[in-house]
């Protein structure tokens, strides 16, 4: 699968934004960038000098068939209406999470 990955403190900022607007409107919410499961999975496995193949085993039963397979977004209205980017890419989510299994001796 594929997917935007962001942070949710970001997100919430952007719900704040919205909130303030005097017309209610609809916005995508969104880094813009998407990447795919096995990207986080590698990029978050590296993180700590593992080969995520000799760790992840895929479990069929667990596959969701009704899951999309794509998911892009584009944030342009938030950005050009409320002036709001996202902070965080999924490289920064992927790092800020292996940091805070780090820092509570997780890994």
């Amino acid at each position: 699968i594929h997917r935007d990955w962001g942070w949710a403190p970001d997100y919430v900022e952007a719900m704040w934004l919205m909130l303030q607007q005097e017309d209610p409107q609809n916005f995508v919410i969104a880094t813009g960038r998407t990447v795919s499961l096995e990207y986080f999975i590698e990029n978050a496995f590296a993180y700590f000098d593992l080969d995520w193949k000799n760790h992840v085993k895929l479990e069929p039963a667990l596959m969701r068939p009704s899951d999309i397979a794509f998911g892009a977004a584009d944030p342009s209205k938030a950005k050009d209406l409320l002036g709001w980017v996202a902070k965080h890419d999924v490289d920064q989510v992927i790092a800020m999470m292996c940091e805070a299994c780090q820092k509570n001796s997780w890994v």
